[in-house]
């Protein structure tokens, strides 16, 4: 038997990211059921090979290239973040940092989409569903077998880990004066921007809000001509799909809207610090922006995975 201190999930809708040991991994959150069709590929090699995990009774395909296997089983509903896929899509991406074999994980810290936690209703029952995971789950890989039993779960804002990988450096010492700043993060998901600030551990809420103006506004903009999201997500992720200027400034338009709505006033906070998939994405049309609207940016060595990289040092430096 293992044991692991900590584990971080950001459950992003647009990709899986998780964080073992300092260990960071990144999968596109698109799942399938693998579809039986007998000998029907005789003599043909697959379009692709995509991930397979065994959970229950089924045989799923994760990540890149599952929507050539079965149907898509994506949903971005804020209640799916509890549902046996997204389980799935976790478990599938802690795999890839793991070998098979039996593993104790003493917390397992989970982030959450601001506009979620903003609703007391459907918050609370998200939280209630992920006490689900603070139990043994056995499942199988092409690798092996794994059996993972969750002794904690601890449950933050997604951006609290924009935070703490800016607060905490890698032995997880406070930055100097760290604990004075008021540090605002705006974290462009693949379904939400979330706007939070936080000093001295504790969060401002004159400052927290957020929209639905995340990657998925871009999708919209684009023509999907019949592909699936996750597709064009994984697409945009690769750079086989490039956005021409004027549709990445049309969607930075949205955002920027939403932040202000928040933020009237970026001259306020000792640094902002751009977060999550979308922000990689609009690169430096969003660091300009909110340097020409007075903002001290911070912008991490990788916005897609600061949240989970500071999640884990949340949970770690909380021990």
């Amino acid at each position: 038997m293992n044991t692991i201190k900590v584990v971080a999930v950001d459950p992003g809708y647009g990709a899986i990211k998780v964080c073992v040991d300092r260990q960071t991994y990144l999968m596109p959150s698109a799942i399938a059921r693998v579809r039986e069709i007998g000998k029907a590929d005789i003599g043909m090699k697959a379009i692709s090979q995509a991930k397979t995990i065994q959970f229950g009774w089924h045989t799923y395909a994760v990540g890149e290239g599952a929507w050539h296997w079965g149907e898509p089983l994506t949903n971005r509903d804020y209640s799916a973040i509890n549902s046996p896929e997204r389980m799935v899509l976790i478990f599938a991406a802690i795999a890839q940092l793991l070998p098979p074999g039996e593993y104790v994980i003493e917390v397992l810290v989970i982030g959450l989409p601001v506009p979620l936690l903003m609703d007391p209703s459907q918050s609370e029952a998200v939280m209630n569903g992920l006490k689900a995971y603070k139990s043994e789950h056995a499942f199988e890989t092409p690798k092996g077998k794994y059996k993972l039993t969750f002794q904690k779960l601890k449950v933050l804002a997604q951006p609290v880990g924009a935070y703490a990988d800016w607060l905490l450096d890698d032995e997880l010492c406070i930055r100097k004066n760290g604990r004075q700043a008021e540090v605002a993060v705006l974290d462009t998901g693949m379904n939400t921007l979330d706007l939070y600030v936080i000093q001295d551990g504790k969060v401002l809420p004159r400052f927290i809000g957020g929209d639905k103006v995340g990657v998925r506004r871009l999708l919209e903009i684009l023509d999907s001509n019949g592909h699936d999201p996750e597709e064009l997500d994984a697409q945009l992720r690769t750079g086989r799909l490039k956005p021409s200027r004027e549709q990445l400034e049309s969607w930075l338009s949205e955002v920027l809207a939403a932040v202000e709505r928040t933020w009237p006033n970026l001259r306020r906070f000792s640094t902002v610090i751009p977060a999550g998939g979308g922000s990689v994405l609009l690169g430096d049309l969003l660091r300009v922006a909110l340097i020409s609207k007075g903002a001290a940016v911070t912008w991490p060595a990788d916005p897609g995975t600061t949240n989970v990289n500071g999640l884990w040092k949340w949970g770690a430096y909380g021990k």
